[in-house]
């Protein structure tokens, strides 16, 4: 049997721009002999298709498309498995449909009504045969391979989730130099199709890379990672079949990965959105440069323009040499890339303003007028808006991204990584051409714009210029680094202030960065599209947006749990228990001596606990006294020739003498 994989990138929900495609990669796939061509996942409404699937015209489409593909592909010999979410109830359901001899089957729904449990809990690997070959379909490999039925040949596996920066199986072939997928196969005794979308999928980036691996771990057949391709691969069990050496294989980089996933997710959002350019602002500074690299990589130098600012405030001949400085850098970079660049000059903001504008207010009234210019310009030359703000932006300093146009951008490109990181994926990206100046590529470029996004984010979170001056200190023995390091543990990881490394050396800083995280959650939400490239993205970790609480440490405590407060319940319930006890048996005892004539002294005695041991040693020996007397009784009654025997052969019973009574 052979099988294909097509790897496409399509247009999120175009389906029926999907399904021609499919049809069309089915054709091809035939002429190459496969019999099977499995499809990516995400394909129809993405992996967060919110409302969208209780909108009952969106499955009539989607079913009605599915029957159209499966009438043309009806007298061709070939099958289609095509994954999409449909609803079930009110949630979503991954439904995998298998179109073969002109039907639509729902090969999940199928196997939950056979079962009579249909719901989003069914999980069973649907199983059916094509030319003679057993296939399975594997939601989770961890999970699902092995719980596969005996004799299955091959495992189709339609991963969920786009690409995560800090987890490498995200990566597909490429995380198999490295170990991953050949153990479980080998261990499941069966071949696996590594089915790996491609394309930005609203947040979402997919990679590509799918791969076909044989029973023994080896992978047979690798597509490329990040464009398109078609691969047919014959599944043959119990032969060895050449294989690609491992050395062979894509290896996964970090950095090269991450900005090739950035560079996917700005070329398709980009044509998704029906803009031919893109528009930025170039600050001379490190994101934006990096920005328009990007861009550049993503659509191409004829497609991109950059907008630059003359500052007006200049005073003083540092000032002056500075500012030249910073223009140099920006018609250096468009001239490297090949970008059309359009400068501005900035005006007086009191006459803006029609007022005499303090210098506090200056800088953010500026930003927003810039903002305004580089809309107009984009609208002039039809062009979409790209910002360069990072993760640290929005975690500390959402209120002031206006600086960057991100009012009227459609993405945020490095919305979900962190400002140091840039360096690295500059370096990375320097190694093919070296288009951004080289002392951009420094630690303090870095701490530069690390010190303008403090900036921004004392000037929002103080208006007192004491509380900004404070806000200042505490942040200035700081290394960029360690700022970001702690905004990822506590954003991307979840730790409490106690757990972040940073608050040994600076509890108020981390404190200080968790409020300014707190108190930026109802900005973020209206800042441009970021893709997901990292363990926990913003769009991800949503608190309410009024939210008074802030995580200022336990002060020294030992953190409490819901568990410790049963823990303790429980044992107070235990003791009033054993007390309950107590006082039951004191009360016996005291009726107890009270009719037996005790004193008082003699009943405490009585009561205590060598009292109650000599009781029981009593009770013990009365017990014993009483049975050898009645078993002395019963020989003299047989005229001394030992017990009676029971009755009918049955046993003699002795029982205690206070359980007789």
């Amino acid at each position: 049997m052979k099988l294909a994989l097509a790897q496409i990138d399509v247009r999120l929900g175009d389906i029926e721009g999907i399904c021609s495609r499919i049809g069309d990669q089915a054709v091809l796939a035939s002429s190459q002999g496969a019999q099977l061509l499995c499809c990516p996942t995400p394909m129809f409404c993405g992996m967060q298709p919110t409302s969208l699937i209780e909108y009952p015209n969106y499955l009539h489409d989607l079913l009605r498309c599915l029957s159209a593909l499966a009438e043309r592909l009806e007298d061709a010999d070939i099958s289609c498995l095509v994954p999409a979410i449909v609803p079930i109830g009110p949630s979503p359901f991954l439904e995998t449909f298998l179109v073969r001899e002109g039907r639509v089957v729902p090969l999940r729904s199928l196997i939950g009504v056979r079962h009579g449990n249909l719901d989003v809990g069914t999980w069973e690997s649907p199983v059916f045969d094509i030319d003679g070959a057993r296939v399975a379909v594997v939601l989770e490999l961890e999970r699902d391979l092995p719980q596969l039925p005996r004799g299955c040949d091959v495992a189709v596996y339609l991963p969920l989730g786009g690409f995560n920066a800090q987890n490498e199986q995200t990566s597909a072939v490429a995380a198999v130099a490295d170990g991953y997928f050949s153990e479980a196969a080998a261990r499941a005794g069966v071949w696996l199709a590594y089915m790996a979308p491609v394309g930005a999928y609203d947040d979402v980036v997919y990679t590509g890379g799918s791969f076909v691996m044989d029973e023994a771990g080896r992978v047979v057949a690798a597509s490329p990672c990040f464009e398109e391709d078609l691969l047919v691969q014959e599944v043959v069990r119990g032969s060895v079949v050449p294989a690609i050496d491992t050395h062979e294989l894509p290896s996964f980089q970090r950095e090269e990965w991450v900005w090739e996933a950035l560079r996917l997710h700005l070329r398709d959002t980009v044509e998704a959105n029906g803009y031919p350019r893109i528009a930025m602002a170039l600050e001379g500074d490190l994101p934006s440069s990096l920005l328009a690299v990007l861009a550049v990589d993503a659509v191409g130098s004829r497609n991109v323009i950059g907008v630059a600012f003359e500052r007006s405030e200049v005073f003083t001949p540092q000032q002056e040499a500075a500012e030249c400085e910073r223009m140099e850098r920006v018609r250096q970079l468009a001239a490297n890339l090949g970008i059309r660049l359009v400068e501005r000059a900035q005006g007086d903001v009191s006459r803006w303003m029609d007022r005499d504008v303090p210098a506090r207010d200056a800088g953010r009234l500026r930003a927003g007028i810039d903002a305004l210019y580089l809309s107009d310009v984009a609208h002039e030359l039809d062009a979409c808006i790209v910002t360069a703000l990072t993760k640290t932006d929005a975690a500390i300093a959402p209120d002031a991204c206006v600086r960057a146009g991100a009012p009227f951008a459609l993405v945020a490109p490095f919305g979900d990584v962190y400002l140091t990181y840039l360096e690295f994926l500059a370096r990375y990206r320097s190694r093919t051409s070296a288009a951004i100046p080289a002392g951009l590529i420094s630690l303090a470029s870095i701490r530069q714009s690390m010190d303008r996004i403090l900036f921004d984010a004392a000037d929002v979170a103080g208006r007192d210029p004491i509380a900004r001056e404070r806000i200042a200190q505490i942040f200035a023995r700081l290394e960029p680094a360690q700022i970001d390091g702690a905004l990822e543990a506590h954003v991307d990881r979840n730790q409490t202030l106690e757990d972040i490394p940073l608050s040994a050396i600076s509890p108020k800083a981390v404190s200080l960065l968790m409020l300014m995280t707190r108190r930026g959650e109802q900005r973020r939400r209206s800042l441009p599209m970021t893709p997901f490239v990292s363990e926990r993205s913003f769009s991800e970790r949503v608190w309410p947006a009024t939210l008074g609480w802030s995580d200022l440490g336990r002060g020294g405590e030992d953190p409490l749990s819901l568990e410790g407060f049963v823990a303790a319940e429980q044992e107070r319930l235990e003791e009033l228990g054993e007390e309950h006890g107590e006082r039951v048996r004191g009360e016996i005892l005291g009726l107890l001596g009270d009719l037996l004539g005790l004193s008082p002294d003699q009943q405490q005695e009585l009561m205590s606990e060598e009292g109650q041991r000599r009781m029981r040693e009593s009770a013990m020996r009365f017990e014993s006294q009483l049975r050898q007397m009645m078993e002395s009784a019963g020989e003299d009654e047989m005229g001394g020739a030992g017990p009676a025997a029971p009755p009918s052969g049955g046993a003699v019973h002795h029982y205690p003498f206070f359980s007789q009574n």
